[in-house]
């Protein structure tokens, strides 16, 4: 079947960027008749675009503040009637309703208005688009016959081009922009969906139906490894802001990269907000912290990150909270001569460095500076880095289905927490414990930390046994030097200690204060141990597995 040609096009967009210049070649080069309403119409007309009012069509004018202008039996029947059914045809004709040949309509934007500071749920109700998503998904449906689009400029070229080339729009981009409008329409619906029920407007906690929606942002190096392909989704509205948005100033990325500069910047991100107005250096590999320094200048908080563990952080991925300047760029640059050949290592280099912004010039700095600066991959966060927590939804696939569950987005929560011992810790200590208790957050259960001034010195994670990661990270802190810091150090469990025989470790390590959530059968038994010790122990009450 030939293609319907295009001669009568309704435009309604919310976004209007490009349009006018769209309506314009339709209406001077293809003859097409443009039907608009509102906003839409006044535009195009005050730019010389001549316009036939919504209004014109139905008889009926706007109703509702505007919530019922489209919604009638002559605009949708238009868009509606299979132009190969000739009992449709015939249908119209006698109606007197000239068919629709081109839809045109992009949608309120509800999820920008709802993140607006003061956003009332009054002001939301009215972003929910009724019209729009009607003659989206009834053109979508009938495509064949009424060509959709969702109205963005870099479509308009497309389809402009297409009507010059051919004179029509071949069936196959018709079911593109079709497919391409139903999902715009169902990211649209469980955008609502997720906001009434974070309201309270639905008793559930969790959606009956999960919606994963997204579009391919860019196709990645490679996978988890050299033989899968990989390729990284956005939604709509979610390429503002996180790694997911961060501009890619240097190199391509990988799937590894992104999962694990991912989570060094979270783990950035947190530090920042926790220790406010102190420059903080994160060191990850594999996902977990293997570098974690605060200090009042950054040379100094990059330094303990590196020397945290020297060998794991060659060709780890580096989060800063701070911008990439000369000075910090020489520092990252000099890593070995400075620090790395002292500590006994053969050779250093960043896999991925983050931060909020690279300076003018210190690209080509860090690309003269040494080989693999070359080769690193530079992620400008901008605002990624973000002052406030995620509260997106995390969401797993398992075999047969999926896992969803709230962002674990809990700070320190302070106020909390409480010494469960005779001794409380010292002021050095209470610094370290919040350090060592954000940073086990964010490792690999069963996780413990060390931490001793300011900086991350020893770590277990990943393992089947507490008691194992306790070994892990005292031993670690030794292999890396930091056998003398052991002493007076302070110690971060993300879950209960079932039994003393993990304190125990880290007592003997050197370690004079712990922080865990407490909740164990024995936690008098653990208490009692500690106080025997002379130690401080924390209670947070909150536990942060991360699995």
């Amino acid at each position: 079947m030939a293609t319907t040609p295009i001669k009568r096009a309704l435009i309604s967009v919310f976004d209007k960027t490009g349009i006018v210049e769209f309506a314009r070649a339709l209406a001077d080069e293809f003859g097409v008749e443009i039907i608009s309403t509102g906003g839409t119409a006044k535009l195009l007309a005050d730019s010389g675009v001549t316009v036939t009012l919504v209004e014109a069509v139905t008889g009926a004018g706007e109703m509702l503040d505007g919530r019922v202008k489209t919604l009638h039996p002559r605009i949708h029947a238009g868009i509606l009637a299979d132009r190969r059914n000739p009992d449709h045809v015939r249908q119209l004709k006698e109606a007197e309703i000239d068919a629709i040949d081109l839809v045109v309509v992009n949608l309120y934007p509800f999820e920008k208005t709802i993140a607006e500071p003061g956003c009332t749920f009054a002001q939301a109700i009215e972003m929910i688009d009724i019209g729009g998503p009607c003659m989206l998904r009834a053109a979508a449906k009938n495509h064949q016959s009424t060509c959709v689009l969702y109205g963005q400029p870099e479509l308009y070229e497309v389809v402009l081009a297409m009507l010059r080339d051919d004179g029509e729009i071949a069936d196959e981009r018709r079911a593109e922009f079709a497919a391409d409008v139903f999902r715009r329409t169902s990211a649209y619906d469980a955008q609502i969906d997720a906001y009434l029920r974070g309201k309270g407007a639905v008793d559930d906690a969790l959606p009956q139906r999960l919606s994963i929606e997204g579009a391919l942002s860019r196709t990645l190096r490679y996978g988890e490894n050299h033989h899968q392909v990989a390729g990284m989704y956005v939604g709509d509205g979610d390429a503002k802001g996180g790694v997911a948005g961060a501009d890619v100033v240097q190199g391509e990325m990988s799937f590894n990269n992104y999962v694990d500069v991912s989570a060094a910047v979270e783990l950035c991100a947190e530090l920042d907000r926790a220790f406010a107005g102190r420059a903080v250096c994160v060191l990850v590999k594999h996902t977990n912290a293997c570098g974690v320094g605060v200090a009042d200048t950054f040379e100094e908080a990059y330094r303990k990150a590196y020397l945290s563990d020297p060998t794991a952080a060659f060709g780890g991925v580096l989060a800063q909270n701070v911008a990439v300047t000369a000075e910090t760029a020489n520092c990252v640059m000099e890593t070995y001569s400075r620090f790395g050949r002292s500590a006994g290592m053969k050779g250093f280099f960043v896999e991925v460095w983050a931060a909020p912004e690279f300076a003018e010039g210190t690209t080509s700095l860090i690309q003269k500076s040494k080989a693999w600066g070359q080769r690193v991959r530079l992620i400008s966060l901008g605002s990624g880095l973000g002052s406030e927590p995620s509260s997106a939804s995390n969401v797993r696939q398992i075999s047969g289905g999926y896992l969803a569950q709230s962002a674990d987005d809990l700070g320190p929560n302070e106020d909390k927490w409480q010494v469960a011992t005779k001794r409380q810790p010292t002021e050095s200590e209470w610094n370290d414990l919040r350090l060592s208790w954000l940073v086990c957050k964010h490792t690999k259960s069963n996780a413990i930390t060390i931490c001793k001034d300011d900086m991350l010195i020893g770590s277990g994670m990943g393992q089947t046994s507490r008691v194992i990661s306790c070994r892990i990270a005292t031993w670690q802190a030794r292999d890396n030097g930091h056998g003398e810091q052991l002493a007076g150090a302070c110690a971060a469990s993300d879950a209960f200690f079932p039994f003393s025989d993990g304190v125990d470790i880290l007592v003997e390590s050197g370690v004079t204060a712990i922080i865990q959530p407490g909740g164990s059968k024995n936690d008098d038994n653990i208490i009692a141990a500690c106080d025997a010790a002379g130690i401080t122990m924390v209670m947070t009450g909150t536990r942060h597995f991360r699995h």
